[in-house]
């Protein structure tokens, strides 16, 4: 049970910070919705991606393991579709600036939006588990 309520807390916080990073990516910011979420992603990707993995395993194994993204883009759609407060639309970056170096300003669709909120909800996860562990050592 301390297991899953860290999990489910961690997911939270991630959520919650992913929602406030990017803007293509809105989740409403009440208890309600972020602890729905956090549950219902922490299920998705310990019970539905590893059956799904399973049965896409050897499209995973020809492409040698690109096919994942797949597989989260799917787990992100599912919690879209299961948490009604969680919408991912396409974003107009403005573009930026820095030092000489110029990002130019771009329409991201709705396939780019949903595969950069499935890269930062991984990293975002991977990196605060890196530092439950880094601690705890």
């Amino acid at each position: 049970m301390k297991i899953f309520l860290r999990n489910v807390l961690i997911n939270w916080l991630v959520l919650y910070l992913v929602g406030s990073v990017y803007p293509g990516f809105t989740i409403f910011h009440d208890i309600k919705t972020l602890l729905s979420a956090a549950v219902i992603w922490l299920l998705l990707n310990k019970i539905v991606k590893p059956i799904i993995k399973l049965l896409l395993l050897p499209i995973n194994l020809i492409t040698l393991n690109l096919f994942s993204w797949v597989i989260s883009l799917l787990t992100l759609f599912l919690l879209q579709v299961l948490v009604g407060g969680i919408s991912i639309t396409p974003y107009s970056f403005p573009g930026a600036s820095f030092e000489g170096f110029v990002i130019p300003s771009m329409n991201i669709g709705i396939f780019l939006s949903y595969l950069i909120t499935s890269t930062l909800l991984n990293a975002f996860h991977s990196f605060i588990m890196w530092l439950i562990r880094k601690d705890a050592e």
